[in-house]
């Protein structure tokens, strides 16, 4: 049997705590570090399938600014961050556009994952 240790800096939370995931043939044994409950399930979520969820800018026409700011609604596997960044940018908005507004649905064909807007902005 192997051990293995891995190690995290939990990013759930504001307090940063470093985490050592312990792990035998591949199977999670043990989480140690967290000052809270959220640690550990960051970092086992980060050890079998890391996924993060971002914002971004679009260009938007016909408004004050020419910038539109936009999130996903779910995270995407981290591996596929880049795809999901170059499908959002080849989007234009024209206003006006409602906060909440949803671009894309399904983003990458994930369920779930969409691209909406972050705030409104009046035709001017």
């Amino acid at each position: 049997m192997t051990e293995e240790n891995t190690n995290f800096v939990c990013i759930s939370c504001p307090m940063g705590c470093p985490l050592v995931l312990v792990t035998e043939d591949g199977e999670i044994k043990e989480v140690s570090g967290q000052q809270c409950n959220r640690g550990a399930k960051y970092a086992k979520q980060e050890y079998s399938d890391p996924k993060r969820t971002f914002s971004t800018i679009i260009t938007i026409e016909g408004a004050l600014y020419n910038k539109l700011p936009v999130k996903l609604t779910a995270p995407v596997p981290k591996d596929r961050i880049f795809d999901a960044c170059k499908e959002i940018h080849k989007m234009k908005a024209v206003a006006p556009v409602k906060v909440g507004h949803v671009f894309i649905e399904g983003l990458l064909g994930l369920d779930g994952v969409n691209v909406v807007a972050c705030r409104s902005m009046k035709k001017v």
